[in-house]
């Protein structure tokens, strides 16, 4: 175990994967579904009020009768899913955590709700043999993926288009790093978001590729075993993700300061961009 104390000294590969997961993780997952689940934070949902606008902007600018089938990729515990479903869409929900899955279908089903929600790893998962007219991805998601997984779920969402479908993400910019200093720290973890077990938290906050991308190094030391965790983040400009989805083969790309349609600022921490097949 006194191996684990060279992550402070060396670096790991740009966009390598730990060995654990925070959505598989028994403790952390429920810890990760319930920030889903706070109204006020922006922890892993963005705070209510923010979906409340988001949600009326799409269903503005995509209204049900032309974009009917909806695909909900990272859908969490269906925030945004079970809102569309209510508003009359036909909403297909993919994630990867099996505890916001379960609530996600609990929900649904108490209120009546035909949603197809799916436990798994979009980028594992071949759902362009379905043809959605809306394709979502939110909350920053496509900046986690390495630049060969991004590729790959561009080209999938591309292909799981109907004809004027339309893809909907949003991405970081650099504001959201503009301050970053790199930091090493520990800590004495116990019954919180981490662990439930009292154990040594070793975190290393580092930059890569000149300041493109960023990772959270966790270690969670125990006396006969230990838990790490990677979180990856990307950053973009605007003609980063143009061209990336230009590559793709979208056209009338729109850019948006975030996903509630706010015209683009000049120090906007996101961009949320629609891409039409």
């Amino acid at each position: 175990m006194s191996n684990l104390f060279e992550f402070i000294k060396e670096e790991v590969p740009v966009f390598s994967q730990s060995r654990d997961s925070i959505w598989l993780d028994p403790h952390i997952a429920q810890q990760m579904l319930m920030a889903h689940l706070d109204i006020k934070g922006d922890g892993a949902t963005r705070n209510l009020a923010f979906v409340e606008a988001s949600l009326q902007w799409l269903k503005k600018k995509f209204p049900v009768k032309q974009f009917t089938k909806v695909l909900d990729l990272g859908c969490g515990p269906g925030i945004y899913s079970q809102r569309l479903a209510e508003a009359g869409y036909l909403v297909t929900g993919i994630d990867f955590s099996a505890n916001s899955i379960a609530y996600a279908q609990k929900q649904a089903a108490e209120k009546n709700l035909l949603i197809n929600y799916q436990v798994g790893n979009y980028l594992q998962t071949n759902f362009s043999k379905e043809k959605y007219q809306l394709v979502l991805l939110i909350y920053c998601d496509f900046g986690v993926l390495a630049p060969e997984s991004r590729k790959k779920l561009l080209k999938q969402v591309y292909e799981s288009l109907a004809d004027g479908g339309q893809f909907i993400f949003d991405v970081f910019t650099s504001e959201k790093y503009q301050n970053f200093v790199p930091t090493k720290t520990w800590s004495i973890e116990e019954d919180n978001f981490w662990t439930v077990e009292s154990c040594l938290h070793l975190e290393a906050n580092r930059s890569y590729l000149e300041g493109q991308s960023y990772l959270a190094q966790h270690y969670l030391l125990y006396p006969d075993y230990y838990k790490e965790f990677f979180i990856w983040e990307s950053i973009f400009n605007e003609n980063q993700i143009n061209e990336a989805l230009s590559e793709a083969g979208f056209s009338q790309i729109e850019v948006y300061s975030d996903v509630r349609g706010e015209k683009l600022k000049q120090h906007s921490e996101t961009m949320c961009f629609v891409a039409k097949k």
